[in-house]
């Protein structure tokens, strides 16, 4: 069974708020995802949606070498 996780369903997401400009901010523990809407007062980093995108997509690469 392959474990490598591919993220492609929150990468689609990710993809959608940059084309349509979406100022959005995320967490991201335990391969739990949260899109953040409201006053934040959590101790989980916070990503923008680039930010977020470039960390899933070199997680991936790094997975697969």
């Amino acid at each position: 069974m392959n474990t490598n996780r591919t993220y492609k369903t929150i990468k689609w997401v990710l993809n959608s708020h940059i084309k349509k400009n979406v100022r959005s901010l995320w967490t991201w523990e335990n391969d739990n995802f949260t899109c953040i809407f409201e006053n934040y007062s959590g101790d989980s980093r916070i990503y923008t949606p680039h930010q977020l995108l470039k960390l899933l997509t070199n997680d991936t690469e790094r997975q697969t070498n």
